[in-house]
């Protein structure tokens, strides 16, 4: 989508960041930090890739993917608006936004210019694009890796601002691309609450991004994050329609992607 043409104007001044906004920043940024310190890599794979490789599509999903996925989880839990959410409702977010979440997660470790994921700060394996290549198809890792460079270019290389829209998404009941029956997203109990857990980060991410970019940089990042956001549910379709949903793949998933990617 192309907005150079667009032309905005602010006669306010950014609206800075209240004492409340930056502890929340902080609360945010521990949470990260935490959930990936508290998980790690099954310890059957320490050795990977010098004696493990990543061969079959059952292996990308069970150990890097699942990996992000359990991290996410974890991220989540230590965010009181997650907490504050009825259980029938936080099992709905995690089983319907994880999946397409993983790939925006995976911003933060991608390293554009060798083409490989690795967390930040740990002694994580370092996994390369070659293993999707090799895992799925040429064509399954272009578009990922499309995807994933626009999320990251979207966010200016910001990990602050891949954090928070990472709640943002998961509060975002509704969006993933369900178009079986056996698929339907269940309604929730409480869409206000969820509703009002989101609003929250939104205007912290969007006086973060007024502060640090200005005001109309601000808007065109949203703009690319938004657009990148479908894009990525529209990977993890594809992934769940292509793969998991492959009965010989299927068997193979461990419980935690069998339930984000909907195979069961």
């Amino acid at each position: 989508m192309e907005n150079n043409d667009i032309k905005f104007s602010s006669f306010d001044p950014p609206i800075s960041l209240s004492s409340k906004d930056l502890s929340k920043i902080e609360q945010i940024q521990e949470a990260y930090a935490a959930s990936v310190r508290l998980t790690s890599l099954p310890p059957e794979i320490p050795s990977y890739p010098h004696t493990t490789r990543l061969d079959v599509p059952w292996d990308m999903i069970n150990l890097p993917t699942n990996l992000h996925a359990t991290r996410l989880i974890t991220y989540f839990k230590f965010l009181p608006e997650f907490l504050s959410i009825n259980e029938h409702d936080k099992i709905i977010l995690i089983k319907y936004n994880t999946f397409p979440l993983v790939f925006i997660r995976a911003t933060l470790n991608y390293d554009p210019l060798t083409d490989n994921y690795h967390e930040h700060g740990t002694d994580d394996c370092v996994f390369s694009g070659k293993d999707l290549i090799q895992c799925f198809s040429f064509h399954q890792y272009e578009q990922s890796t499309r995807c994933i460079r626009r999320i990251l270019d979207a966010s200016r290389h910001d990990r602050l601002v891949l954090q928070i829209f990472l709640i943002i998404t998961l509060f975002s009941k509704g969006s993933s691309m369900c178009t079986h029956i056996d698929e339907v997203e269940p309604i929730a109990k409480d869409i206000l609450s969820i509703y009002n857990a989101q609003n929250i980060y939104i205007d912290l991410l969007w006086k973060y991004c007024e502060n640090k970019f200005g005001f109309e940089k601000s808007i065109q990042i949203w703009l690319e994050l938004v657009t990148s956001s479908i894009d990525a549910h529209l990977q993890a379709y594809n992934t769940r329609f292509n793969y998991c949903k492959n009965d010989l793949v299927a068997d193979h998933l461990v419980p935690l992607m069998k339930s984000v990617s909907l195979t069961v």
